[in-house]
């Protein structure tokens, strides 16, 4: 019998590791008697005042050290770390013997080296001075809170900041107490505009819009927003050289009423006179057509011979083909959102540099518009696009380690990419991908508790994978969709995949043939679309004598079914929309994705009515290979809340649902869900966490079913320069729509599901080197659904569990033997973050 372990231990230990860590993390050791910590700063309202106390605080000319999760002063602490009287005598010594070597440099003609002490290092980049109180800093931070105030209509606001300091502690705790008084709102809103096009176009475009009425609080923020959106309304309307400085807003306020009457203006054009040259004529603003657009491809270096140049006029473009992008005329003039005799419009610029700047072979996109002529009353507009191509083939080689819940294993692939293969900068890829991997036998029992030769096994490479994969992407529709009919700035694109993957594990060897066709788009900057009209997938699967021989002897159909052959022929659709603007630093954003997936059910209909024959399962078959039939939809939607520039938390929430149909009543397995591995529930191993409460630690089969919930939490802070760290929660299972007597507790019933939620909880290290980011994630299983209701949460005992082990155990040999429940630990490595 094994040794119990008793789960207290774990709980002492830690105990223990925080009472020698805890002293050493004071931030006020290292700063002088008559110096104090500014601990935390606090806004008080003492009247009904709705501000924003996040907007507020930022306001603030002195704030506290950033705390990880707003407990642990981890900067302060890092900072505190080196003994700046310590390593500045080390660094004395440095630094004479540096003085020698750099005299010795000199006389070789050597540049001097610099000297840098690790100290110094440590508290620059990943340590944060302890902000110490100012109390002019604090003076300072009134005024600026009656700043805004002021600006947001309480012109009449008063701030007092009380002063809380604790001598022992060396800490200053400052509390700003705000009096809004009452606040002053919008009583009416008149133009002082004397362009009369500009006046009627401002009443349009404010018509659309419910902003500054009568009522409305006074704020500075909606009137610059104002000013913002007028400025983009013109500058689509042709109004090529307005600007946002050219609108103005006048406020009169009326103290005894607490209200502001707007005026809305427009500083006029002026122009000199002709009969006096030093008079000014105001004249309305112009409105610009384009007239000669030019497209024009240049060298990617300055060096590079231009052999010839041919000018193409085609519709309204003329293009200068100088032989270095190599692409057909129509294909660049597909991607332009303008014509000639247009009026100029920003947002067809904007959406066009997008476009053309998108196409593979384009490195770099300018496009500049110059007046045809210096004449007051011009109003055309010549249009350069100049367009630097970027390297048309590349052969790449990627490669990675994996550790799947401690089994090991490398993968990698080698690429080649030609970004304009037929000359209307189509993309060609080809993928050669392989991997190895240690797995564990699905005959085995993944639960043995055994020591000896655990590295050896894990370090195994039993599991093989390889093929290529080859894809091509056209920058339009291909048939049946035609171009004509559908927006350019829509940015369409059709790819068309072909792979083949052939993967050997010790029970099987399973071998994929697939092919699809997609369609892309975007429908706004945020809203993008994806249709594959059809997929077409056909798996192979071989079976070990041992793996088919332990099929039989459970005898479930579910299991059987997910391990046959079997055709898919399915159509999806996607959405995704994200709020996400990469030039809007510190902003919150929200993602959501989500798709629709049906296979099968017009073949089966169309089998119905030709009345073909059936396979003794009851369904219809492709090839004598059966193919499946189900529906399935998928939903992800998230939120990523940035508090500062090195501190943010992500919040996902996720859950889908895949419903088998008449002809395989089973979900494929490779469309099935499944929790654990390094994206989801990281406290398990991938294919390990459920289906609800079943539980078998006697067999190692891929957990899969057909229902996931699932939600995370998880919170990021920078640590030094390339590392980041994490601390997260995750939540969620899988369960099967129908009853299966070989696993009991594994179907979703509205009764039980909320008890057999798994909750995992972790920390994770992160080195982000901006285009490539590798992940190490360290989670402890908090919640097992599989464990007796009393059993399930990780402070709670074990002892029907180990009781039920003890039964398994039997008379097993002491290699065989089961282990009882211990802390579940997971260590994952990804690369990306998880969501």
């Amino acid at each position: 019998m094994r040794k119990k372990i008793n789960i207290r231990h774990h709980f002492l230990v830690t105990v223990c590791l925080a009472a020698i860590l805890l002293p050493s993390c004071n931030p006020t050791k290292r700063l002088q008697s008559d110096e104090y910590l500014l601990q935390k700063n606090e806004i008080k309202f003492k009247d009904d005042i709705k501000a924003d106390k996040d907007d507020l605080t930022e306001t603030l000319r002195q704030r506290p050290n950033r705390k990880i999760l707003g407990i642990f002063p981890f900067y302060v602490w890092a900072y505190n770390v080196p003994n700046p009287d310590k390593f500045e005598k080390r660094n004395e010594k440095r630094r004479k013997k540096l003085e020698k070597k750099n005299a010795k440099r000199a006389e070789k003609g050597k540049d001097p080296l610099n000297l840098q002490p690790f100290g110094s290092w440590w508290r620059e980049t990943v340590g944060e001075a302890p902000v110490v109180y100012d109390s002019s800093a604090t003076r300072r931070s009134e005024k600026q809170l009656e700043t805004y105030l002021i600006k947001h209509g309480w012109f009449n606001a008063k701030v007092e900041s009380e002063v809380d300091i604790r001598p022992s502690r060396q800490r200053v705790e400052v509390t700003y107490k705000i009096t809004g008084n009452e606040p002053y709102v919008i009583n009416s809103l008149a133009y002082e505009i004397p362009d009369t096009n500009l006046l009627v176009y401002t009443k349009t475009s404010r018509a659309t819009r419910n902003n500054l009425k009568p009522g409305d609080q006074f704020n500075i923020e909606v009137l610059d927003e104002e000013r913002q959106t007028l400025n983009e309304y013109f500058r689509n309307l042709g109004y090529y050289n307005f600007n946002k400085e050219l609108i103005y807003f006048d406020v009169d306020s009326s103290l005894n009423k607490h209200t502001v009457d707007l005026t809305l203006g427009i500083i006029p054009r002026k122009i000199p006179y002709s009969g006096d040259p030093d008079s000014l004529l105001i004249v309305p603003y112009r409105t610009y057509k384009l007239n000669e657009i030019t497209i024009i491809d240049r060298p990617a270096s300055r060096s590079n011979p231009i052999a010839q140049v041919d000018t193409i006029l085609l519709n309204d473009y003329v293009i200068i083909d100088q032989n270095q992008l190599k692409v057909h005329p129509k294909t660049l003039s597909q991607n332009v959102l303008f014509k000639q005799g247009e009026f100029y419009k920003l947002d067809q610029v904007t959406r066009t540099y997008r476009r053309l700047s998108s196409l593979p072979i384009v490195r770099a996109t300018s496009i500049q518009f110059t007046p045809v002529s210096d004449d007051v009353n011009n109003r055309l507009l010549n249009c350069v696009i100049a367009l630097t191509p970027s390297e048309k083939q590349n052969v790449a080689l990627e490669w990675q380690g994996t550790n799947r819940g401690g089994f090991l294993g490398i993968s990698g692939k080698v690429r080649y990419q030609n970004k304009n293969i037929f000359g209307g900068a189509e993309t060609f890829e080809v993928n050669i991908f392989g991997g190895a991997e240690a797995q564990q036998l699905l005959t085995e029992s993944q639960n043995t508790g055994s020591s000896d030769g655990d590295i050896k096994s894990n370090l195994n490479l039993n599991t093989i994978e390889f093929g290529p994969e080859i894809s091509l992407t056209f920058p339009k529709f291909l048939l049946p969709v035609k171009v004509d009919r559908f927006s350019k700035s829509a940015d369409p694109k059709t790819r068309l995949t072909a792979n083949l993957s052939y993967q050997r594990r010790p029970d099987y060897e399973r071998t994929r043939s697939f092919g699809s066709i997609s369609y892309q788009w975007s429908e706004t900057e945020q809203k993008k679309w994806n249709i594959n009209p059809l997929e077409i997938s056909l798996i192979k699967i071989a079976r070990s004598p041992e793996f088919d021989a332990q099929l039989a002897e459970i005898g479930d159909p579910f299991l059987i079914n997910s391990f046959q052959d079997h055709f898919i022929v399915d159509s999806k659709v996607g959405f995704t929309f994200s709020t996400y603007q990469s030039n809007i630093r510190l902003k919150n954003y929200y993602f959501y994705h989500g798709e629709i997936e049906s296979a099968g059910n017009a073949l089966r209909g169309l089998y119905d009515l030709s009345s073909a024959k059936k396979n003794e399962n009851g369904s219809y078959e492709i090839l004598n290979i059966p193919f499946a039939q189900y529906l399935k939809t998928l939903h992800d939607g998230r939120y990523y809340r940035i508090h500062n520039e090195k501190m943010s938390t992500a919040y996902r929430v996720s859950g889908g649902i895949g419903i088998p149909l008449k002809n395989l009543n089973v979900l494929p397995f490779e469309k099935s869900f499944f929790g654990g591995g390094a994206n989801d529930i990281r406290a398990w191993q991938a294919r390990t966490l459920g289906p609800g409460s079943y539980r078998d630690p006697e067999r190692n089969f891929d957990k899969i079913g057909d229902i996931l919930l699932e939600a995370n939490v998880e919170y990021r802070f920078d640590l030094i320069k390339v590392v980041e760290g994490a601390f997260f929660i995750d939540a969620g299972n899988i369960w099967t729509i129908n009853a299966d007597a070989a696993r009991p507790g594994a179907n979703f019933d509205t009764d039980r599901f909320l008890s057999e939620i798994a909750f995992g909880a972790g920390t994770g290290l992160r080195l982000n080197f901006d285009f490539f980011l590798i992940r190490f994630d360290l989670a402890l299983q908090m919640k097992d659904p599989s464990l007796d209701r009393g059993e399930r949460w990780l402070f709670q005992p074990k002892k029907e569990y180990n009781s039920y082990i003890d039964n398994l155990n039997g008379d097993r040999p002491a290699n065989q033997q089961l282990a009882y429940y211990n802390w579940r630990w997971n260590f994952n490595i990804g690369i990306g973050y998880p969501f």
